[in-house]
């Protein structure tokens, strides 16, 4: 019979020169590496979409930021151009020059000074409306490319930048083109002489241009002003630098 001495132990703390692979505890130190490499390279969270920009104004942190640092209003604007599908620029650009079409139709509708010396009931009517086909086309083409704009405009609200230089600026420029076709139609063709046609078609290039000239002031030196300072006092006031590569306002070449 064996000696208790001699049998195996069956505590398992008791041998300390046999090696258990499994179980093995990792001292606290070895596990600090791998934590501080997880927090040094977070996984980035999934990126917003352009259509969500019209229900929220938040966008998650961009990946390799330093850590605290959150994107600003103006960086998000800038961001989601990008993100803005190529259809909606397409679109805009169509309804502004389909706006600048109806504008330059209208010089088409004016009675002529020929016209002008006929007498009787057909001098009359000429003088209304010289040619109605095409002052129902410009004002279709008006109708089209002005309720286009306003559409865009709602569907980007949120994005400043993109209505401004998208809608309101080109919409600015094709509403003075169209005054100054009219104005030139008037005076080089008709001498001065306002008719019916010629007062509507200035009215409506006047009232647009105002329009677009006064959103311009609301919503590039107001709106987004405000969000260019905020920007430049959380992240600093940078330039475009001498070839646009983008500098810091206190960094020298």
């Amino acid at each position: 019979m064996s000696s208790p001495s001699n049998r195996p132990s069956l505590d398992p703390g008791s041998s300390s020169s046999r090696s258990r692979p499994y179980g093995r505890k990792v001292p606290a130190t070895q596990q600090a590496p791998a934590s501080r490499k997880q927090e040094a390279h977070p996984t980035p969270p999934p990126p917003i979409s352009a259509e969500k920009l019209h229900y929220t104004t938040q966008r998650p942190q961009l990946p390799h930021m330093p850590a605290g640092f959150a994107p600003t209003r103006y960086v998000n604007m800038l961001l989601a151009l990008d993100d803005i599908p190529q259809i909606f620029n397409m679109m805009a650009s169509f309804f502004t020059w389909i706006l600048l079409a109806g504008f330059v139709l209208f010089p088409g509708t004016f009675t002529s000074l020929q016209q002008q010396q006929l007498n009787g009931v057909e001098a009359q009517l000429l003088n209304v409306i010289s040619n109605i086909p095409l002052f129902i086309i410009a004002w279709i083409c008006t109708g089209v490319g002005g309720i286009g704009m306003i559409w865009l405009w709602w569907r980007w609200q949120r994005n400043y930048i993109w209505i401004v230089n998208r809608i309101f600026v080109p919409g600015l420029l094709n509403s003075l083109a169209g005054v100054i076709s009219v104005l030139s139609n008037i005076y080089g063709v008709q001498h001065g002489t306002y008719g019916t046609t010629s007062e509507s078609a200035i009215v409506v290039t006047v009232a647009v241009a105002v329009v677009c000239a006064c959103l311009i002031l609301i919503y590039q030196f107001w709106l987004l002003g405000n969000i260019k300072k905020e920007h430049n006092r959380e992240v600093g006031v940078e330039r475009a630098g001498e070839h646009g590569e983008g500098i810091m306002g206190g960094e020298r070449k």
